[in-house]
Formats: structure tokens, C-alpha cells, sequence
């Protein structure tokens, strides 16, 4: 038998574990599994029976929860210049048509880093109209500042736009986008931090619903994104203060690995060091 194994209904698990994971040099974040099944060893056919009879609620819940652990990992733990508003002008595009707009955007940001020699990189997340139409908000990286071009008051923009720029602020339109598929605006992030945690707002139950019926994404991105690296695996010797938690996970964020490092120390182990 396996030192910290539990047999049941034919799966091994490994109980009390914790997973520390690294997102950026002051971003660290301790997972505790109350049970998590060892690697190598299926799942009974019970427990999958099981889980294929969720209900619609409860598998939607999961996809959501999972997409917007997603996109904030790869918020923080790349690197982004802007945060936008992408849309989709009706004379050029069907905007109630996703895939295709998605499709051609890929193509065209493909060729546009081709001849531009630059390296963009998006996440992005629709977001639905009442009427069916689509817009974007998202994220972007290395885009070329001389393609940009300052938007002033003597713009048509909205309020929240007028009064940022009132306040001082930079706020720029993609001409190159503007007459190849819409309208577009970037602000430059002030905070990564706060800006990923904004950006899963958009992942909302009615986006995610929208979705099921289309069978498309809740979120759009480049490939190669960096992601969390897990550092870190072991059972958890002291509990903590979770910042979120349920039946089967606690999780908290540290700004340090040594400090989250403390939870799989016991008080034996501290002093003998």
C-alpha cells in the first residue's frame, strides 16, 4: 500500500495535497485538494457514470468557473499592452457570425505580423448584443505605437471615453483594424493585476449559454500564451485562510513561494531548522 493512499471504488487517491503554482514573481497561488486521484490510475465506471449524469447547471457552472480560471491565467502571466473594444462593422462583416469574423481577424493579424515584422497577441472574449450582433473586449500586446492613433475630444466617442480623456488619459484607435473589420479603442493597462481580474467579468452565464447553443468559445487567444508553472507538490501540513473555498478546494494567493512554502512545513520541521 501507498504511504498517504486511499483506496475507493477502484481509484487511488492522494489526500490533503497541496499544488503551489507560480503566475508571475509576486503571484503565487496554493491549491488544497481535499482528494486528488493519482495519475496512472482510471477513474471506475460508477464514478464516471456518475459525472456524465451531472446535470446542464452543474456542468455549466464547471465550464465557467474553468474558463475563468483561464483567462485570468493567461492575463497574468503574460505580458499586455492594451486593453480593447473590438467591433464588427455590418458592412463588412455579418456581426452576428463569430466564427467567420474570428476566423478572417486570425488571418488578418497572421499577415499583419508578417509585414509589419511585430509579434501581437490577443485574448479576447465576445460578448452579445441583444439584437445577436458581436463585439470583442479583450487584451493585446506589441502593438506597433506609430499604428496607433490618439483619439481627442473632437472625437465622436462616448462619455466614459471623453471623461477619460479629459482626466489625462491615452486613448487610441487601431486604424489598420477601424477599416478592415470596426470600430476599435485601446487603453494602456495600468495594472496587470487588477486588469485580469477585470477581464473575467466577461465570462458571464448568458455568454456561456449563448455558446453551448453555437458551439463556439467562451475566450479567443494566440497560441504559445505562457502559462502558471506548478512548483510545488505535497501534503499540506498547516491549514490557512483561504481566499475562496468549497467542498473539495481551498485556494490562496501569495506574494512569495516561501510564504506559501510555510503551509507544508510542520512545527517539528521548523525546529529542527
Amino acid at each position: 500500500m501507498l504511504s498517504g493512499l486511499h483506496v475507493s471504488q477502484g481509484v487511488v487517491y492522494q489526500k490533503n495535497i497541496g499544488i503551489l503554482k507560480e503566475y508571475t514573481d509576486d503571484y503565487f497561488k496554493l491549491i488544497h485538494m481535499r482528494a486528488l486521484r493519482q495519475a496512472g490510475f482510471e477513474e471506475s465506471s460508477a464514478i464516471k457514470n456518475k459525472k456524465n449524469s451531472a446535470s446542464n447547471t452543474e456542468k455549466l457552472a464547471q465550464s465557467l468557473s474553468r474558463s475563468r480560471a483561464t483567462v485570468f491565467e493567461l492575463a497574468i502571466c503574460n505580458q499586455w499592452d492594451y486593453f480593447v473594444t473590438l467591433t464588427i462593422d455590418g458592412q463588412k462583416y455579418d456581426r452576428s457570425n463569430l466564427r467567420i469574423y474570428m476566423k478572417s481577424f486570425s488571418k488578418w493579424l497572421n499577415n499583419y505580423n508578417y509585414q509589419n515584422q511585430s509579434d501581437i497577441r490577443y485574448l479576447l472574449i465576445p460578448e452579445n448584443h441583444q439584437d445577436g450582433s458581436w463585439h470583442m473586449h479583450g487584451l493585446l500586446s506589441a502593438v506597433p505605437l506609430s499604428d496607433l492613433k490618439l483619439f481627442t475630444l473632437q472625437d465622436h466617442l462616448p462619455y466614459r471615453l471623453r471623461k477619460k480623456i479629459s482626466s489625462g488619459r491615452s486613448i487610441y484607435d487601431w486604424p489598420r483594424y477601424r477599416s478592415a473589420f470596426g470600430w476599435s479603442v485601446a487603453e494602456p493597462i495600468m495594472s496587470k493585476e487588477a486588469c485580469a481580474k477585470y477581464i473575467t467579468k466577461y465570462i458571464t452565464k448568458s455568454l456561456a449559454e449563448s455558446r453551448i447553443a453555437l458551439n463556439h468559445h467562451l475566450f479567443y487567444c494566440s497560441q504559445g500564451l505562457n502559462r502558471a508553472k506548478e512548483i510545488y507538490r505535497a501534503e499540506i501540513k498547516r491549514m490557512f485562510n483561504p481566499d475562496y473555498a468549497n467542498d473539495y478546494v481551498a485556494v490562496k494567493r501569495y506574494r512569495s513561494a516561501a510564504e506559501a512554502a510555510l503551509c507544508f512545513c510542520d512545527f517539528e520541521e521548523d525546529e529542527a531548522v
